[in-house]
């Protein structure tokens, strides 16, 4: 099918990863479920569905269950993947509150290359795992820094400071 080796829009992956969320909950999803997730109207559920079925990625009749196919469940893990990555390291080594984290990342997830993505699952995974002290954002000077009285321009190594904006 021609569609089927289309590239994906933001759009379809998002409903992809609804999908995907909604059968984890509930083993399998109708449209109310997925407009509920995406708080869309059922209308515009109906036409990407069309889309993704005609793609091979659902299976999907009108006023039916919709499921993931095979191929349709790894695009969908990669785009939760990609978001659960990139809300960690959010979250966790650049010290962004939760919403703003769980807000950047579900934009950045469509359009994360592999490379930056296969390197910041790695940084993550080796932030969270390291026996040593961890270094952290610092709000109140503007970079990383693990001193607990913030005095960083006592460190032996000079960090470049970056702008974040505050006075």
């Amino acid at each position: 099918m021609a569609s089927a080796h289309k590239p994906l829009t933001e759009s379809l992956e998002m409903y992809l990863k609804a999908i995907y969320t909604v059968e984890q909950r509930k083993k399998a999803a109708r449209v109310t479920d997925i407009a509920g997730e995406l708080g869309v109207m059922g209308s515009s559920v109906t036409a990407a569905l069309r889309s993704l079925r005609d793609r091979e990625l659902i299976n999907y009749s009108p006023y039916d269950i919709v499921t993931l196919t095979e191929t349709g469940e790894e695009v969908a893990r990669d785009v939760v993947r990609k978001y659960a990555t990139l809300r960690d390291f959010f979250v966790k080594v650049l010290g962004m509150d939760e919403q703003s984290a769980e807000e950047d990342a579900c934009h950045m997830e469509h359009r994360v290359s592999p490379q930056l993505f296969e390197r910041l699952t790695r940084f993550v995974e080796y932030y969270e795992t390291c026996p040593m002290e961890k270094v952290s954002w610092n709000d109140d000077v503007g970079y990383f820094c693990t001193r607990a009285d913030h005095r960083c321009e006592q460190c032996p190594r000079p960090l470049v400071k970056i702008q974040t904006g505050k006075n």
